[in-house]
């Protein structure tokens, strides 16, 4: 679910909502049913289920159940149903569009509502392929917004630029244009297509012409079957549609050196492209394409791989290395975890340079499986971008969280959380702000979807909760249900806060042991009592993954664990003991850790050298789960001059942030959120001078 969605129309808005509809299409079909079926007639495309899910905000499953109501009403009305065929998409006859002309009279332009990330992508394609001079009165016009929010789009576009080494100027008479080599621009408008192609099969903006796609396709199905190889349909049609664009507004030519044309040229590719693609593209382009299919053949493409593995080898070591900073995990087996990521960093190292499409088909489901995962790998991700001097797409993002999370899998036990469904009455913005709001006030649950009344049943055997904002009359889910409105109040909040905290409170390994340990203390003599701890420890430790006791554990935000009571500041500390103690006080005065966690912390110092100053001014103070850690907790320290953490190189921190982790999960959003905090506001943080100005920054960043 694309991000924004719930700025899209309610019934009440859309266009062809207000026409009198028949009685009993209104019995039958809802807002989210009308909705498909608008997309449908008027998109210049034909949609296939993912599209239909990123434009309208829900799940595939709840497409699916939209199409099966629209089907048995058609075929109530002897109407054909709607098809949905593999590699096309699903189409809805001109018989069924004739059918509803009369209820479904407004154009998709005015029912669709851009996200800004939507008008940036089509900013960026119309830009790059304009034919006349655009300003910003242009795209005001374009999307019916104010000159402020079209000012607000050109900052956040010329920060996308940035990124991928090209510049967005504008000159009098000339208006906006991109200053950048053509693999830059190229890489930009493939990046685009393969992110927002839902956007450009509803209205194309005239970015490239509809037959010259089908031809480039059929050549593509040509050498395809040339080669007796298949390529991945949804990327063989966007670099179908990413040739025509180049075609259509005549792009200048790409250009190889020597050593990387006679590669391209030797592959069983070039032999197929020159033969089908001479009559309509350069030798240039033929090497262009070329390069394209070897990407899309496998995912790793041996012909073009760097020698240079001393630099895939300080890749790899960096993005292992910022994982263990970010996250404070041991990682076992280490070897296994490099030489995965290494064959991967090999691949994508030529993808970042060349451009070349990628995609991860699972993107979604890994962002959703992995959440805190994934947000730790985008802020590797940020650092790696400036290393390789190339972006980094959401599709490398999820394969590197796919990477870590299935190989901390195979260590660990899974996450599980709550599953629930959410019931709004109509419309489209209702359901889409309360996912919002609940997703921001509970991140440790799983939304499986937002539907309409008359939908539950298909979905609430397989939910935990249905939390509604419409009374249910169904008594077998009277149990699970929990009625809120549609714009939550304090009570709203305050009630699923503590429901959802209690049902997921993590069960602590330490906790329950001083507990049971206290109990055999009083029951048994001392050499008795004794005895038994010590069996009790070696078979607990031993055991402790077969326990599962990671299941179901809450991943706090940064804010819940550094509150006002857990922040220092002080002018100076004498040594960077002292610094550990003083940053440490809050947890061990609150119960959180035992004395000897920090001793251990200085002995590993001692021994490993200053491994918790993990960035300039910046140490975090850690040990094992085991050397003492009673609850998880976080506290911080701000220096207004600088502690040494080595007696031999100059290790200085400001900040000191002690972390007490009963395991290796329930820190990560926290210290992610707090690294990200680091990564951006740095200056701001160095230069707090009270616990307010701590606590506001900690709050900007919990979210």
């Amino acid at each position: 679910m694309f991000e924004g969605s719930c700025n899209h129309l309610d019934l009440s808005e859309i266009p062809f909502a207000r026409y009198n509809l028949k009685q009993e299409v209104k019995q039958m079909l809802d807002y989210k049913d009308y909705y498909i079926l608008n997309l449908l007639s008027h998109s210049y495309q034909t949609l296939d289920v993912d599209d239909l899910s990123k434009l309208i905000g829900v799940s595939r499953r709840s497409i699916y159940y939209s199409l099966n109501k629209i089907n048995e009403y058609l075929t109530d009305n002897e109407l054909p149903e709607i098809e949905n065929l593999r590699d096309e998409g699903v189409i809805l006859s001109e018989e069924a569009k004739e059918f509803f002309k009369n209820d479904i009279q407004g154009a998709l332009d005015g029912v669709y509502i851009y996200t800004q990330k939507e008008r940036i992508a089509i900013e960026i394609m119309m830009v790059l392929t304009k034919s006349k001079a655009l300003s910003i009165g242009d795209f005001e016009e374009i999307f019916m917004v104010s000159r402020n929010t079209i000012i607000s789009d050109v900052k956040e576009l010329r920060k996308i630029m940035s990124t991928f080494n090209l510049s967005l100027e504008y000159e009098q008479g000339m208006g906006y244009f991109v200053n950048g080599t053509q693999i830059r621009i190229r890489s930009i408008l493939l990046y685009t297509f393969s992110s927002y192609n839902y956007l450009f099969k509803i209205n194309r903006f005239d970015v490239y012409d509809n037959q010259e796609v089908k031809k480039i396709l059929d050549l593509l199905y040509k050498v395809e079957e040339k080669n007796s190889v298949s390529y991945v349909a949804a990327t063989k049609e966007i670099l179908a549609k990413l040739l025509a664009t180049i075609k259509k507004h005549d792009f200048e030519k790409m250009t190889f050196n020597k050593n990387d044309i006679k590669t391209l040229e030797e592959s069983i590719e070039f032999e197929a492209v020159n033969y089908y693609f001479k009559p309509i593209f350069p030798i240039e382009e033929q090497r262009y394409i070329t390069l394209q299919l070897m990407g899309l053949r496998i995912n790793t493409h041996h012909d073009f791989e760097s020698n240079d593995d001393e630099y895939i080898d300080r890749v790899v070591n960096f993005i292992i290395k910022r994982f263990k900073e970010l996250t404070l995990i041991d990682i076992k087996e280490q070897k296994a975890l490099y030489e995965g990521l290494y064959f991967h960093m090999k691949s994508a190292l030529i993808r970042y340079k060349y451009g070349i499409i990628y995609d991860n088909e699972l993107k979604e489901d890994i962002k959703e499986e992995y959440q805190s995962i994934y947000r730790i790998s985008e802020l590797i991700c940020k650092e790696l971008e400036e290393i390789v001097g190339n972006p980094i797409n959401e599709d490398d993002i999820a394969y590197m969280a796919m990477h870590f999370g299935g190989h901390l899998k195979r260590e660990k036990n899974e996450l599980s959380f709550p599953k629930v469904l959410l019931v709004c009455l109509n419309g489209i913005a209702t359901s889409k702000l309360l996912r919002k709001e609940i997703e921001h006030l509970l991140e440790n649950i799983e939304i499986i979807d937002a539907v309409s009344l008359d939908e539950i049943k298909g979905y609430a055997d397989s939910v935990d909760y249905i939390i509604t904002t419409v009374p249910i009359d169904i008594k077998e889910y009277a149990q699970k249900t929990l009625m809120v409105s549609p714009i939550l109040t304090g009570l709203d909040r305050d009630r699923l806060f503590k429901i959802f905290h209690r049902n997921q409170r993590s069960f602590n390994v330490e906790s329950m042991k001083q507990a049971v340990y206290k109990r055999i203390e009083k029951e048994f003599d001392i050499d008795t009592a004794s005895k038994i701890i010590k069996i009790m420890d070696k078979e607990l430790y031993k055991h402790v993954d077969s326990l599962n006791l990671t299941k179901g554990k809450v991943q706090p935000m940064l804010n819940e664990l550094i509150t006002e009571d857990k922040i220092i500041i002080k002018n100076r500390v004498d040594n960077y003991q002292e610094a550990i103690y003083e940053s440490a006080k809050p947890l061990l005065e609150g119960g959180y850790i035992e004395n000897r966690y920090l001793k251990k912390v200085i002995d590993n110092i001692k021994e490993l050298g200053p491994y918790i100053v993990i960035a300039p001014n910046v140490a975090i103070s850690h040990a094992r789960p085991e050397d003492g850690v009673i609850e998880l907790g976080m506290s911080i320290l701000v220096l207004d001059e600088a502690v040494n953490f080595s007696d031999e190189k100059e290790r200085p921190a400001k900040l000191i942030v002690t972390l007490a982790a009963p395991d290796d999960e329930s820190h990560l959003k926290a210290l992610g959120q707090l690294s990200e905090l680091f990564m951006n506001s740095m200056d701001e943080m160095l230069a707090s001078k009270s616990k307010d100005d701590v606590l506001n920054l900690i709050k900007r960043y919990s979210k």
